[in-house]
């Protein structure tokens, strides 16, 4: 692992999420992540998509959500603050020409990397509160929704067509996946693990021909109507 200190920390006004950005540019593209641990702190890392790559500033940033060890510590982090750090881990999305994006809560950060980088045709994002998605809403035609209608609901109003790239709760990408029928679905799957690796066999996916895949080396993203939701869920 490698370390790097925070540059610039910001919160929601609820403090339902946190937004850091690291001194330094890793190579990481968007869909890949880190796996993060503050000091000895907790003793396994814990898993963060990049929100954003900045070479011009030279900084890295993650996206967190309160609700854990490491991230209620997140709380009372300050600039200087010292991370320990191992990745890019993961492969990242493929370009897809026109893709629709669907994110729940926490599962923007690397699709904000992506249509950041790539572009999008539409952007769908489902928050939990006002604040959220006030602290959320800086791309271009971002439409948020903040109950009680929720994003998938939201997203099939709409009568989209072509290819979906999705992440956020499993339920949200299981609905994604077996509901969509305008084109591919794929899924940015969110899973807890303990070395990024693949050795700890802490993050594996069923897919519906009985093959057993890893979060961390064979996705994050895979296509949702492969995937054995019954098994994962």
């Amino acid at each position: 692992m490698f370390k790097s200190k925070i540059k610039w920390i910001k919160k929601s006004e609820n403090e339902a999420l946190i937004l850091i950005a690291l001194d330094g540019t890793f190579g990481s593209l968007p869909g890949q992540f880190f796996m993060m641990k503050s000091g000895d702190f907790p003793v396994i890392p814990r898993p963060f998509s990049v929100y954003f790559e900045d070479e011009i500033r030279g900084e890295t940033l993650f996206l967190l959500k309160p609700r854990g060890l490491l991230t209620e510590e997140a709380l009372s982090w300050q600039i200087g603050h010292e991370l320990k750090l191992k990745g890019p881990l993961g492969n990242p999305i493929p370009v897809i020409e026109g893709a629709n994006l669907v994110a729940g809560g926490s599962g923007y950060a690397p699709l904000h990397f992506y249509g950041s980088k790539y572009g999008y045709k539409n952007f769908y994002l489902g928050t939990t509160s006002k604040e959220e998605a006030d602290f959320l809403n800086n791309l271009p035609n971002l439409k948020i929704t903040c109950g009680p209608l929720v994003v998938t609901e939201r997203f099939f109003q709409d009568n989209n067509e072509g290819a979906v790239i999705a992440c956020g709760p499993t339920p949200m990408l299981q609905h994604l996946s077996e509901q969509y029928h305008g084109g591919s679905v794929y899924v940015s799957i969110e899973e807890r693990m303990a070395c990024g690796t693949g050795m700890c066999e802490g993050c594996a996916v069923k897919l519906k021909s009985g093959e057993i895949k890893f979060v961390c080396k064979d996705g994050p993203l895979f296509d949702g109507k492969e995937v054995d939701w019954q098994w994962l869920t």
